[in-house]
C-alpha cells in the first residue's frame, strides 16, 4: 500500500513506496496553511469568474454538448470575430510588407497566444502545486484568449495609427472649457471625454470591441467572461485619474489607458466581479493573469521583430543568431547549431530555444509575485521582474529599433499612414458631428456602415435618426471605431478614392 508524505518544498502530497500508511498528524503548520489554501482558492474562483459581461441574469456557465468551457468559448468567438480576422493587414512593425514572411498583428497575435498558453498552464501547475485548487488548463485557456485579443484594438499602422488620431482630435478641437456649449465644433461634455481621444489608446478599443461592438444591439456585446476580458486588460483605469493627478509611474498597470468613458460602467462590472482591487474611483489593479499576457506579448513582440528584422537584411544573420542564443542560454542545456548549417535553421533553433528559456523565466517570476499580484501590490512586467532577462530584452529591443523599426522604408510607410488616418477623420467627422449635413456630408454618412451607430436596445433602420440618438462624443467615438478597425491595405485604398487619387474600379 502507498503512504503520502507531505513535502514542504513542493507544497503537495506525493507517494512513498512501501510503507503502509498510517494516519498522521497535522503540524501546527500544516494547520494554519490549510485556511490559507482555501482563502486563495476562494479568490482564484472570484479571479477566474466565469460571469459574461452584461449577462444581468446572473446564470449558470453555458453548457455545451461539445464539452467546451466557458472559456473555450471565448477562444473561439475571438477566432471567428471579423475584429480579429483583420489583423492579417495591420502592421507588426513592417507595414505593407511585399514579403512573405514578416509578421502582420495576425501572426503575432496567434503566436503570442501559443505562449500565453504555455504560461499560463505552468502558471496553473504552480498554483495548484502550492494547494490552490485551479484547474491549469483553464487558466491556458484564458491567457491564450486574451492573447488572441490583446492588440484587437490596434488602428491601422500600429502606433502610428495611433498616434495619427490623437494628433488629429488635438489639432482640430480647442481644449476642453465646461463654459463651451457642446456641438459640432466642440463634441465633447467633459474633459475626460476629450482626452479619452486626444490620448487615443488601441487597449481601450480592444475593450470596447470585446464589450460593445460586437452584437453591438445588446449590452456586453458578444459577452465575453469577465474572467478573459480581465485578463486581456493591462491598463484597468481610465484616461484621466483622480484629481487629475499625473500617472505612477512605478505602476506599470497607469502607463496607459484602458477604457473609455463611454464603456466605463462596463469596466466596473468587469474588474469589480473579479474582485480586483478599486485603489482610487475607477482606478483597479490588474489581474494576475494580465501579466503572463503581457510577458507573452514581450516575448514575442522582442525576439520575433528580432527574427523579421534579420529576415528582410536590416539584422545581420551573425548578430541575431548571436543575441537569440544568449537568451536561450539562460536556461541550462541549451545547445546552438553553429557547425554546417544554414542559417535559417540556426535562427530557428535559437528562437525556439529563446522562447523557451523566457517562459520558464517568467513562470519563475510569477510564482514568486502571484501572492502579492492576488492583492494588487506588484507592478513590474515579468520579464523585467529578473534583471538578467530584462537586460537582455532590452539589449535586443535597442537594436531592433534602431534597425527595423526606424528604417526609411517603415518611417516612409508610417508617415503616409498618418496623412491617410488624418484625412479620413477630416472626411467623416465632421460629416458625422452635422447637426445640419451639407450634400457631401450626406454622401459620407451613407458610406458610413449603419451598424456602427447601434446602441442596445432596437435596431434603428434610419441613418439620420440613429446618428441623431448619440452625443458628439458618442459620434465622434463611432468614426474612430470605423476608421481604426479598417486594415492598413483598405485604410489606404478608401483614403485615394476619396481623394480623388484614385477612381473606384
Amino acid at each position: 500500500m502507498l503512504a503520502s508524505r507531505w513535502t514542504a518544498a513542493e507544497g503537495r502530497r506525493e507517494l512513498a513506496p512501501g510503507r503502509p500508511h498510517r494516519r498522521m498528524a497535522r503540524s501546527p503548520t500544516a494547520q494554519h496553511e490549510a485556511p490559507v489554501s482555501n482563502q486563495r482558492t476562494e479568490r482564484w474562483q472570484q479571479l477566474l469568474s466565469p460571469h459574461r459581461v452584461g449577462d444581468k441574469k446572473d446564470r449558470p456557465p453555458l453548457e455545451t454538448r461539445d464539452e467546451r468551457t466557458a472559456y473555450d468559448i471565448d477562444y473561439d468567438r475571438i477566432v471567428f470575430s471579423s475584429a480579429f480576422r483583420s489583423l492579417h493587414d495591420k502592421t507588426q512593425v513592417f507595414p505593407l510588407s511585399t514579403s512573405d514572411y514578416t509578421r502582420t498583428r495576425l501572426t503575432h497575435s496567434i503566436e503570442a497566444s501559443s505562449v500565453g498558453r504555455s504560461l499560463g498552464q505552468l502558471a496553473g501547475r504552480a498554483l495548484k502545486q502550492r494547494d490552490v485548487r485551479v484547474e491549469p488548463p483553464h487558466l491556458g485557456t484564458i491567457v491564450a484568449a486574451a492573447c488572441l485579443a490583446h492588440d484587437i484594438g490596434n488602428p491601422p499602422f500600429g502606433h502610428s495609427g495611433e498616434a495619427a488620431i490623437q494628433h488629429w482630435v488635438e489639432k482640430r478641437f480647442p481644449p476642453y472649457s465646461p463654459e463651451r456649449p457642446t456641438g459640432p465644433g466642440n463634441p465633447f461634455a467633459t474633459e475626460s471625454e476629450q482626452l479619452d481621444l486626444v490620448r487615443f489608446e488601441g487597449n481601450a478599443q480592444g475593450f470596447r470591441i470585446l464589450t460593445r461592438l460586437q452584437a453591438r444591439n445588446r449590452d456586453g456585446g458578444l459577452r465575453y467572461t469577465v474572467a478573459t476580458v480581465g485578463a486581456m486588460s493591462k491598463y484597468p483605469r481610465p484616461s484621466v485619474l483622480p484629481g487629475r493627478r499625473d500617472k505612477d509611474r512605478t505602476r506599470v498597470s497607469e502607463k496607459k489607458f484602458g477604457f473609455f468613458q463611454e464603456d466605463a460602467q462596463l469596466a466596473r462590472e468587469v474588474y469589480r466581479t473579479l474582485g480586483l482591487t478599486e485603489r482610487e474611483p475607477d482606478v483597479f489593479s490588474r489581474h494576475p493573469l494580465a501579466f503572463l499576457v503581457e510577458a507573452a506579448d514581450d516575448i514575442c513582440y522582442a525576439l520575433i521583430d528580432l527574427e523579421d528584422s534579420a529576415k528582410l537584411g536590416l539584422i545581420p544573420m551573425e548578430e541575431a543568431c548571436a543575441l537569440l542564443e544568449s537568451v536561450a542560454a539562460l536556461q541550462p542545456g541549451f545547445h546552438p547549431l553553429k557547425d554546417k548549417v544554414d542559417w535559417e535553421s540556426r535562427l530557428g533553433r535559437a528562437r525556439a530555444g529563446a522562447i523557451f528559456a523566457l517562459i520558464q523565466e517568467c513562470v519563475g517570476a510569477f510564482e514568486e509575485h502571484v501572492e502579492a499580484m492576488e492583492v494588487g501590490r506588484f507592478e513590474q512586467p515579468l520579464v523585467s521582474a529578473r534583471p538578467p532577462v530584462h537586460q537582455k530584452l532590452e539589449a535586443i529591443t535597442g537594436i531592433t529599433r534602431r534597425k527595423g523599426y526606424e528604417s526609411e522604408r517603415v518611417l516612409q510607410i508610417e508617415a503616409a499612414g498618418f496623412k491617410t488616418l488624418g484625412g479620413l477623420l477630416d472626411m467623416f467627422a465632421p460629416a458625422v458631428l452635422a447637426d445640419k449635413p451639407d450634400r457631401e456630408q450626406k454622401k459620407l454618412r451613407q458610406l458610413l456602415p449603419l451598424e456602427v451607430f447601434q446602441r442596445p436596445g432596437p435596431y434603428l433602420e434610419d441613418r439620420d435618426e440613429a446618428i441623431e440618438r448619440l452625443t458628439p462624443y458618442q459620434r465622434l467615438l463611432c468614426v474612430t471605431d470605423y476608421v481604426s478597425a479598417m486594415t492598413d491595405g483598405f485604410a489606404v485604398e478608401l483614403y485615394q478614392r476619396l481623394s480623388g487619387i484614385k477612381l473606384p474600379e
